[in-house]
């Protein structure tokens, strides 16, 4: 007779020293253990370079590493592969399996995605500097170099001629890269919602998937079209900053920015079927999609990320403006209700 105690979910996570962000999302289990005492002590945690778990009752196995896991982190790639091989054998299930966490290299992303019909922007990859200015020429100007493995947008650069391409540093993270066409999302909108927030700034939105389970989670604007938090109109009101809260009402397109981030987290996903059917793509079961959308209504993918971070509790700027706390729970309740799929008798 199959008890709750032989359907447990086993978690994998870099060891301290083998990875990066030790005890990684290490508040959201206090949170499942909260919310569902009882399904949060089906859940065990492993650690890469300990002793190999016991893999008795285990009905999933979810990865917790970082990505590209191959390429950056070897040792816990194979200790994670032999993990995934025993519970498939064992007829476990198998989530962000450690192959797939080396799908979200831009390059083989985009590769992915194009086969399956999903909208993103096509990928020039280049191996060192000496490659950057031909794959530059093959793109075209005004595009965006990044590094082709790291999600990290500080090696992120904006070249519009050959004078910024030359000064693209010969050093740092950013070999292996990729060039990308640079694509305004503004455009449409300057002629479809002139003087809207959508005409002015670039946008770029990110929401959570987690199997089947679609969960919006925020809208940023910048005045530049590298979009992240730290480039967003949100970035003025950090840490001792935020006693500028107030000047919201003052501020037009703060103000508004943070209306519209607010209603995206609160309302329904769009096209969560695109969003599931991309992850698929990918071989992945949890991650972060960044995208934009047009004015047209359809929309751009930029990237996955399945080592996504989330604020501690209502932790973040503009917290109370944006809901921050009433995010996260959203988010939280959408992991859960996924673990209880995966642990469904």
């Amino acid at each position: 007779m199959t008890t709750e105690t032989d359907r447990t979910l086993l978690i994998v996570q870099h060891g301290r020293g083998r990875g990066r962000l030790h005890d990684f999302r290490r508040h959201l289990l206090e949170r499942f253990a909260r919310a569902d005492p009882a399904l949060a002590r089906r859940i065990r945690v492993h650690e890469t370079g300990d002793p190999p778990p016991d893999l008795a009752g285990v009905r999933a196995v979810m990865f917790w590493l970082a990505d590209p896991l191959r390429e950056l982190y070897p040792d816990c790639h194979a200790e994670a592969t032999a993990i995934a091989e025993e519970v498939r054998r064992r007829g476990g299930r198998v989530v962000n399996d450690p192959a797939a966490l080396s799908n979200t290299i831009k390059t083989t992303q985009a590769a992915l995605w194009r086969t399956a019909g999903i909208p993103c922007a096509a990928a020039e990859p280049f191996v060192d500097h000496a490659g950057l200015a031909g794959a530059a020429e093959r793109v075209g100007f005004p595009a965006i170099v990044r590094s082709d493995l790291h999600h990290a947008q500080e090696q992120t650069y904006l070249c519009r001629t050959e004078a910024d391409l030359a000064a693209v540093p010969d050093t740092g993270r950013l070999y292996p890269g990729v060039v990308l066409p640079l694509m305004d999302t503004r455009a449409a909108y300057l002629t479809e919602r002139p003087g809207t927030i959508w005409a002015r700034y670039w946008h770029k939105k990110r929401i959570f998937v987690f199997g089947d389970v679609v969960v919006p989670n925020h809208t940023l604007f910048a005045p530049t079209p590298v979009v992240g938090l730290q480039r967003s109109l949100f970035w003025r009101y950090r840490r001792r900053h935020a006693v500028f809260a107030p000047l919201l009402a003052f501020r037009r397109w703060d103000r508004e920015a943070v209306q519209v981030d607010r209603g995206y987290a609160d309302a329904a996903p769009e096209r969560p079927e695109l969003f599931v059917r991309a992850m698929r793509a990918l071989g992945l079961d949890w991650a972060a999609i960044d995208y934009s959308t047009l004015a047209d209504g359809s929309v751009v993918l930029w990237e996955a990320n399945p080592y996504f971070t989330m604020p501690v509790g209502a932790k973040g700027f503009l917290a109370r403006p944006r809901r921050l706390g009433t995010r996260v729970e959203r988010a939280a309740e959408g992991m859960l209700r996924h673990i209880r799929q995966l642990l469904e008798p």
